[in-house]
């Protein structure tokens, strides 16, 4: 049999197969059940998150034959149609390709005739977006006051581009984008159902490269699969998606721990010469920086969907930096990541390594609440000076022994003598001196 592509092989046949979006599915399931079903739908979001998959789920849903079923059967003559683009009464509508208003009339035309086989006609209109002024014009009486039995379904990625007279007339539905756990599961799921072995770090990365989209990453894994085959490893997808290893930021950290810009140099090069671009390896260290930090502050393994030795790895490396100075790197890498996919004319190479060489250069961040208590201690520790007014007391209460003299005089100063028995002034007086 010829090969099918991953996306349209695992494309989801029902809502319980739709991943994170399931605030929608249940909503849309209990309309059904209930018969509260609206004349027209707005779904929105961004690429690749199940937009128009959702529009032909349900109007599958609304034309199953099968009685008290929460999802398509797959088996009815309407879902074997739907399934296969050939339904009659499902039409689907390329708005991008198809947005002046003579193609608007001509499909409108069509939904005056009820349904052949089916209970609803319903209209998908992808990339809705895409229609011209007159073209919304001439939708809009059909879309406030339809036939009973036709539905209008519209998906686009640009909703603000939908006039708001528009939208007050639809439900609206709002299609989040995946995590990467949740894209990780589901491919864990394909591999299991394909007998395919995968290390979940390789699958990591798939998702984060995905960037919210199951399209695109079932297009990856695609792109990954024909690359090894049966067994995926973290090797394997860097290898084939031509992503620089976590060993060269390892040494990159390292680097900037022990202030080395040369260091830090040869890093970039040695990416380079692996055919690695510099904006791939800034997104790939930006990556690394975020499991850097959260494995600092004890996020486990399965949290980051890294593998055990990776966490070792960087749980190893945290004690050089403080939590500033992560952020710290991790702004700086940032913006220079900004300027690099700016493309005005910049050497994207020169920049990384001016800002490599900042960051080497810099000092490490200081804890003010640390270095206050150091003070402190080195206050209680430290003897402490005798203050002035104690100096001045004990050198008041002096007492000296005088010189000789004559009555009357004293030796020294302002002071008063005292005299002896004989009441003649004496070498063996004594005098305060008053300061």
């Amino acid at each position: 049999m010829p090969y099918i592509a991953m996306a349209r092989k695992w494309r989801p046949r029902s809502f319980s197969e739709m991943v994170g979006q399931e605030h929608i599915a249940q909503t849309l399931k209990n309309a059904i059940a209930t018969g509260n079903i609206h004349h027209a739908f707005l779904f929105t979001g961004t690429r690749g998150v199940g937009k128009t998959t959702s529009a032909r789920i349900l109007a599958a849903m609304l034309n199953c034959t099968a009685q008290g079923e929460q999802k398509p059967c797959g088996q009815c003559e309407c879902c074997k149609a739907i399934a296969a683009g050939s339904s009659m009464d499902v039409s689907e509508f390329d708005a991008a390709s198809n947005s002046g208003v003579d193609e608007m009339r001509d499909l409108l035309e069509g939904t005056q005739y009820p349904p052949m086989n089916s209970k609803y006609r319903a209209l998908i209109i992808d990339e809705v977006h895409a229609l011209s002024s007159k073209a919304w014009s001439s939708m809009l009486k059909t879309l406030e006051e339809p036939p009973s039995y036709l539905i209008f379904i519209l998906a686009t990625t640009e909703v603000n581009k939908v006039p708001a007279t528009i939208l007050s007339r639809v439900l609206r539905f709002d299609f989040k984008r995946l995590s990467p756990m949740q894209i990780s599961k589901r491919l864990a799921y394909i591999c299991e159902q394909e007998g395919i072995e995968a290390e979940p770090e390789a699958l990591s990365i798939i998702s984060e490269k995905a960037d919210g989209s199951m399209r695109d990453a079932l297009t990856i894994f695609d792109e990954v699969f024909a690359y090894s085959g049966k067994t995926i490893t973290t090797q394997s997808v860097q290898n084939s998606l031509g992503i620089p290893s976590n060993s060269l930021y390892f040494e990159l950290v390292n680097a900037f721990e022990a202030h080395d810009a040369k260091g830090s140099f040869a890093v970039l090069e040695n990416a380079m010469s692996q055919g690695v671009e510099v904006q791939v390896f800034l997104d790939g260290f930006t990556r690394f920086l975020r499991n850097f930090l959260y494995a600092k502050i004890g996020l486990s393994a399965e949290q980051l969907e890294i593998s055990q030795a990776s966490l070792k790895n960087l749980k190893d490396l945290a004690p050089k930096f403080d939590q500033g100075d992560i952020l710290r790197i991790a702004k700086i890498i940032t913006e220079l990541n900004e300027k690099c996919s700016a493309r005005r004319g910049l050497n994207p190479r020169l920049l990384a390594e001016a800002e490599f060489a900042k960051i080497a250069w810099l000092d490490r961040v200081a804890n003010i609440k640390d270095a206050l208590e150091k003070v402190e201690n080195m206050e209680k520790v430290a003897p402490v000076a005798p203050r002035k007014e104690e100096n001045q007391k004990k050198i008041g209460t002096a007492t000296y022994s005088a010189g000789t003299g004559s009555a009357g005089t004293g030796s020294t100063g302002t002071g008063s003598t005292e005299t002896d028995s004989a009441g003649t002034g004496s070498a063996a007086g004594s005098f305060r001196i008053n300061i």
